[in-house]
């Protein structure tokens, strides 16, 4: 199996499947039962059958347990089986989780190439681009740390309606390793709340998560 990483964060678990595996070998590695089978039949991408076969294998190797995944009314997914909160997030070929017994969490993973510099003002605020900036040119690098980091807020905070550029904003300092730690703040209501966020970098695979009180 193509497990790539299965760290324990003290509290809670982090995940990442690089996908390597056929359908098939996919299926027969899970072997769903009928009922459980339902929303894979859905699909007719191959691409999102094996992410779907992906997410819920890792979770498994994660818990060790029949733990399964569904889904509230605004699409957050939710766990069975067992008690805790879990964030998926997907790129192309790979699959992440981020498992926490209390509290909700967020996580996204990007990859780092994805050139995302004309979309930035729509996400970012103008001190957060004067901070992606390097020699004049936006940073990639950096922005896309930002967007991982937004969306991975935005995943773990009750709401669905934001604005990210104006209500969730990074304070990070220049990404030069393939770790670290940063935080955003989120604002809502005239209040505003400090979440602390890790990275890492596999690869060219950009992984972004924390967890929000519940």
């Amino acid at each position: 199996m193509a497990v790539k990483l299965i760290d324990q964060l003290n509290p809670g678990l982090l995940g990442f499947w690089e996908i390597e595996e056929t359908t098939e070998q996919l299926l027969d590695l899970l072997r769903p039962d009928r009922e459980e089978l339902l929303p894979f039949y859905s699909f007719r991408n191959e691409s999102r059958k094996r992410e779907w076969l992906s997410v819920r294998l890792l979770l498994k190797q994660m818990t060790g347990s029949n733990s399964g995944i569904q889904y509230d009314p605004a699409g957050k997914p939710l766990l069975t089986g067992i008690s805790g909160q879990i964030s998926i997030s997907h790129s192309t070929g790979c699959v992440a989780i981020y498992y926490h017994p209390t509290e909700q969490t967020g996580i996204d993973i990007e990859c780092i190439s994805r050139n995302i510099a004309r979309v930035a003002p729509k996400f970012l605020a103008g001190p957060e681009i004067e901070d992606s900036t390097r020699n004049g040119l936006l940073s990639n690098k950096e922005l896309m740390l930002r967007w991982c980091a937004k969306e991975a807020v935005f995943k773990m905070i009750p709401y669905s309606e934001i604005d990210f550029a104006k209500q969730i904003l990074c304070s990070a300092s220049p990404f030069l390793d393939d770790q670290g730690a940063f935080s955003a703040t989120f604002s809502i209501k005239g209040t505003s709340t400090q979440i602390p966020l890790a990275y890492r970098l596999l690869g060219e695979i950009l992984m972004v998560w924390g967890t929000f009180p519940i």
